[in-house]
């Protein structure tokens, strides 16, 4: 496995050699598909080696839990140069077949991470399909059941998010897009198909759940039904209309964490600075304005549950060239955090959660 590295001068920010093999091309489509099923135990020592090499530099690995890609627009080699100049060790891409582009060709399931092994082992962790429109949205129990054959033969570690409760963004709303204001009920017989596969196999999955009161509950329910089904829940603390979320506090947080050791919490959220436009308020909560840091009560919980937090980019299908304002903005995150805990946070929960191992 060592010949896959290179040994290294690595200075954050600047590069001399790659920290791992460049890709061959920058088109996906170049690329056979790896075989299946993934040899997750090989891939585990070239992921190892991968953040060893960045902290051993002295720069603490990011690990993304949740970004999704188009695959017929990804440049590989920008990426892989990025990441090894911003100390990314990891991204847990899921493919994005529900750009509206592809709304005339909904597809159940994309083989797009066999790809994206086959180009950059190193680099990626192969994530099930994205759930959302039109596939997910429009086929919710079909999507599932396609979603769990594929998991379970091809050996994913992990599935990637699906979205339950989505407004429309600032950018859609801005597109007169509307086909992303999602609503299905986290405790409809898709969720209950979810929620049993991550019970008996211990896979994490992801949800977008816009943060409001009468959503709440039904998670609780959920949560409470299958307390084995390990739940990454995306954009903390991430209100666009604070009217309907009055009990989404650090104290409720807090309960929530102590009544459900099953739930974690993704740092993917706008900077300090974010306004979401329909609402026209600051959607990212959690942020101190005046200061630039986490607020002290939200800090004070991420460092009392470390392991229930991890780091996060949202990278879309539509927004590929976000990658390095992506990774600044967690950077940013952490500095709010003891040293212990940004390590934690950064790539260590992440470890933990999806291989059940420290690191």
């Amino acid at each position: 496995m060592k010949a896959f590295f290179f040994s290294v001068l690595f200075v954050f920010g600047l590069c001399a050699e790659p920290l791992s093999p460049l890709p061959t091309a920058s088109d996906l489509s170049s690329f056979e598909k790896a075989p299946i099923p993934f040899d997750i135990p090989t891939l585990k020592t070239l992921w190892k080696a991968r953040i060893e090499a960045i902290r051993s530099s002295g720069v603490i690995p990011l690990i993304d839990v949740e970004s999704s890609f188009n695959p017929s627009k990804f440049e590989l080699i920008d990426y892989a140069q990025i990441m090894d100049e911003k100390g990314v060790a990891l991204i847990a891409f899921s493919p994005q077949i529900g750009d509206n582009a592809f709304a005339k060709d909904a597809k159940l399931w994309h083989d797009a991470p066999r790809s994206l092994i086959s180009a950059d082992a190193a680099r990626y962790v192969p994530t099930s399909t994205a759930g959302t429109y039109p596939a997910w949205t429009s086929e919710p129990i079909a999507f599932v059941n396609e979603t769990i054959k594929h998991v379970t033969q091809q050996h994913y570690p992990l599935l990637g998010e699906f979205e339950f409760r989505h407004y429309l963004s600032t950018r859609q709303v801005k597109r007169n897009e509307s086909y992303r204001d999602v609503s299905i009920p986290i405790d409809s017989e898709a969720g209950n198909v979810l929620f049993d596969f991550a019970e008996k196999t211990g896979i994490s999955f992801q949800i977008h759940y816009e943060v409001e009161d009468a959503l709440l509950d039904p998670l609780e329910k959920m949560l409470n039904a299958y307390p084995h089904a390990n739940v990454i829940w995306c954009h903390f603390a991430q209100i666009r209309y604070s009217g309907n979320a009055k009990r989404f506090t650090p104290s409720f947080v807090r309960g929530l964490l102590e009544r459900h050791p099953n739930l974690y919490f993704d740092l993917a959220f706008g900077d300090k600075d974010s306004v979401y436009k329909p609402s026209n308020e600051y959607q990212a909560t959690i942020w101190d304005r005046s200061s630039g840091k986490l607020k002290r009560e939200w800090a004070q919980l991420i460092e009392d549950y470390p392991y229930h937090f991890l780091t996060a980019f949202d990278i879309g299908g539509d927004r590929h060239d976000e990658l390095p304002k992506k990774i600044q903005n967690s950077r940013e995150v952490l500095k709010s955090l003891t040293p212990k805990t940004q390590e934690i946070v950064a790539y260590k929960a992440f470890w933990k959660l999806v291989f059940n191992e420290d690191i």
